[in-house]
């Protein structure tokens, strides 16, 4: 980025904090967040002065989770090499806030082996301390949706997809999907180390944006604006999630993208309308030999996993 550009584009802290209160965010907000620095514009301090900003708003009885998940492997290799091991310092692959959000002095993060997620503020040991290999992966943004919280989502729907309660209806419905085997290694409370593998369905993000028409007709998105250059919106976390077990009961296939190579939505659920040869020969003739590998890959080594919220 040229000076010229960084200079037209460049927004502060006290821009950010103005943005955050013209959208809507209160003193006391429960919030889980989802963002991408880079739709904001520059960022003077980069995601630290982002998530400065937004504690400022919020204030010490308000409380902000963000999504904090890490790498996972094949489970024949974590199995043989106990080093890799996921723990509160582990880094995310979540982008620049979750990483932020790890540096913080006073951060809480969930003892949940993969689908961790990190909290600061008034909740924080409240959501976290009780997310535990034994919850389910996404209990955290169901507390949440119980509890008044609200989904901050800043940038386009395209590149931030959902508004954090999907999963949340996807495991209460019990959907199964078959998945690769992956997992990590973890410590138990006696330092023993423990191998955990991934047990829950997961989704097309893509797909997940099918539920916004949804959410504008029954009022579950609360605010829309601009957050810096970042188109944003904040949603009512148990609306969303009323809306998403309401249609998902009655078509379970609402959250499938229109992709015809998406393996996730074509193959990997039990109420998936394609199959293996359909899908093989429609991507042999496009050449797409790796689609095919990954697809027979699934139907071979994958393992339908069942929900579990407890």
């Amino acid at each position: 980025m040229n000076n010229k550009r960084k200079t037209l584009r460049t927004v502060t802290r006290d821009q950010l904090i103005s943005d955050f209160i013209t959208l809507g965010i209160r003193k006391g907000d429960l919030l889980n967040v989802k963002a991408s620095l880079k739709s904001i514009g520059y960022v003077e301090g980069g995601a630290d002065t982002l998530l400065d900003a937004l504690l400022y708003v919020i204030g010490d009885v308000g409380t902000i989770v963000t999504d904090s998940f890490v790498n996972i492997y094949p489970m024949g290799q974590v199995i043989s090499d106990k080093s890799l091991i996921s723990d509160d310092y582990t880094e995310s692959y979540a982008g620049a806030l979750a990483n932020a959000m790890l540096r913080y002095p006073n951060v809480v993060r969930g003892g949940h082996p993969i689908q961790k997620f990190s909290a600061i503020g008034f909740k924080a040991k409240e959501l976290m301390l009780n997310h535990t290999p034994e919850s389910y992966a996404y209990n955290v943004l169901k507390i949440m949706s119980e509890s008044d919280g609200r989904n901050l989502k800043i940038g386009p729907d395209e590149k931030v997809v959902g508004v954090g309660t999907t999963h949340v209806a996807i495991g209460l419905l019990e959907y199964e999907q078959k998945r690769l085997v992956r997992g990590i290694n973890f410590k138990d409370n006696k330092e023993n180390v423990v191998s955990f593998e991934r047990n829950w369905a997961g989704g097309c993000g893509k797909g997940f944006n099918n539920f916004l028409p949804l959410y504008h007709e029954r009022g579950a998105i609360v605010r829309e604006g601009k957050i810096g250059f970042a188109d944003s919106k904040i949603t009512d976390m148990k609306m969303t999630l009323k809306i998403e077990i309401e249609k998902l009961s009655t078509n379970p296939a609402y959250f499938m993208c229109d992709d015809t190579d998406c393996i996730n939505c074509r193959l990997s659920w039990k109420f998936s309308d394609d199959n293996i040869l359909l899908f093989s020969l429609r991507n042999l003739l496009r050449l797409k030999i790796k689609a095919i590998y990954k697809a027979l890959e699934l139907l071979v080594s994958g393992k339908y996993y069942p929900q579990s919220t407890n």
